[in-house]
């Protein structure tokens, strides 16, 4: 299997030439189609080696019965059949141009702007056309789209079919209880010989696609920036330590949805400790921990920014949980606030508002959880949070962004 693997590692290269290269026509092209030749080969060398891999009928042929069937691997067959025999693909280059408003407001647009064109240049255009609001913000998303596949970023697609022989090898190597390759690496610190046991992309592929994207502020047209990053899970060594120092309960086990009062219990733990809790969004494949994120926010703007990556980043890994901790103010609704059905004034601009402590979670199948405690402070400046009950206050808005995605998935099959 190592000329397959070998060319497999050369399509992940490719997929950050790919990248690199989304701003200049030609280049994007050649890098594309470089690609799509280098991923068919992958399958073609299993083919030619087939002889010599343990039970190589029966993981592949369940690959061609499945996987090999999909949309976006149909597309990189042909793509590959198409450049090779016919002609360049189809490309077309738009915008994908979202305005928020808030949580609830929200509206989107594809349109068409030259590819030399830069993201500033793209928004004085847009704030000169008609019909944009004079508040909330603007993210401008660069995308090429083939018209044999016009509903996904040829990104996106690329990284897709990318994943999915990286499974197919990975399930022969297990098939011939190999655990790992010494291929030799690339220049590029993350292409190497792993074939990660991933439901989604790669955390290098989503964050390349990511910085396609520019977000702004409608009124002054500043750049606005949300940020979020990967929290990495400690060794068992560092993290035994880390919990004896804490005294903290075990870490518990489960789904998104069965791991919320383990959680609470934990977080209770280290914001009487630390007098202060971070906001964590823990992403979930059924029982499996994908990924920690730690995210910051200085206002709104960038705290629904910020959400938004979040379902990207729950598109990209294929995650079906979602569980985040975070601090939060509460407030209770005034008489005319209950009439109207509405909030006048934010729970963090009260004079009555009450600090807590909050675990929710929410699931693709539409289950949901949340645990709350509240947040007492001494006049010593010591923290004390109360018992954590179970409420159940609806949807949360910052679920919103994440909710909106599985519907976009499950449209698209995935």
């Amino acid at each position: 299997m190592a000329q397959a693997h070998k060319r497999l590692m050369d399509c992940h290269s490719q997929w950050h030439t790919l990248q690199e290269a989304y701003f200049d026509p030609d280049g994007f092209r050649l890098a594309l189609n470089a690609f799509l030749q280098t991923h068919r080969s992958v399958t073609s060398l299993l083919l030619k080696h087939k002889a010599n891999l343990p039970e190589f009928q029966n993981w592949f042929t369940t690959y061609s019965e499945t996987a090999a069937k999909t949309e976006v691997m149909r597309w990189a067959k042909n793509s590959r059949n198409r450049i090779v025999h016919d002609s360049d693909l189809d490309l077309h280059s738009s915008c994908h141009v979202t305005w928020i408003g808030d949580w609830y407001t929200r509206s989107e647009v594809k349109a068409s702007f030259p590819p030399r064109m830069n993201f500033n240049e793209i928004l004085t255009a847009i704030q000169a056309s008609r019909g944009t609001p004079p508040f909330g913000t603007i993210t401008i998303k660069r995308r090429w789209i083939d018209k044999a596949l016009e509903s996904w970023e040829i990104l996106d697609a690329a990284a897709a079919s990318y994943m999915h022989l990286n499974h197919l090898l990975r399930v022969g190597h297990k098939a011939a209880n190999a655990d790992g390759c010494d291929l030799e690496g690339y220049d590029v610190e993350c292409v190497d010989a792993d074939l990660p046991a991933s439901s989604g992309n790669l955390t290098c592929m989503y964050i390349a696609q990511s910085e396609l994207t520019s977000h702004f502020s409608v009124p002054d047209g500043s750049i606005l920036s949300e940020i979020s990053e990967d929290f990495e899970v400690a060794d068992d060594v560092t993290a035994q330590a880390a919990f004896e120092a804490y005294q903290l309960p075990e870490f518990p086990d489960g789904d998104a949805i069965d791991r919320v009062p383990g959680l609470m219990d934990i977080a209770r733990r280290i914001m009487e400790k630390d007098g202060a809790h971070g906001t964590f969004a823990f992403l979930f494949a059924g029982r499996s921990l994908l990924s920690i994120q730690a995210m910051q926010f200085d206002s709104q703007r960038t705290k629904r920014l910020s959400f938004e990556r979040l379902a990207q980043r729950v598109e990209s890994m294929r995650a079906d949980g979602v569980l985040v901790i975070g601090e939060m103010w509460m407030g209770v609704q005034t008489d005319l606030e209950k009439k109207l059905n509405t909030i006048l004034i934010p729970a963090r601009d009260r004079l009555d508002k009450t600090e807590a402590l909050s675990v929710y979670a929410i699931t693709r199948d539409e289950r949901q959880a949340e645990r709350l405690c509240f947040v007492e402070r001494g006049p010593n400046g010591e923290t004390h949070c109360s018992d954590d009950v179970e409420v159940d206050y609806g949807p949360m808005n910052t679920m919103i962004p994440i909710r909106r995605k599985w519907k976009e998935m499950e449209s698209r099959g995935i």
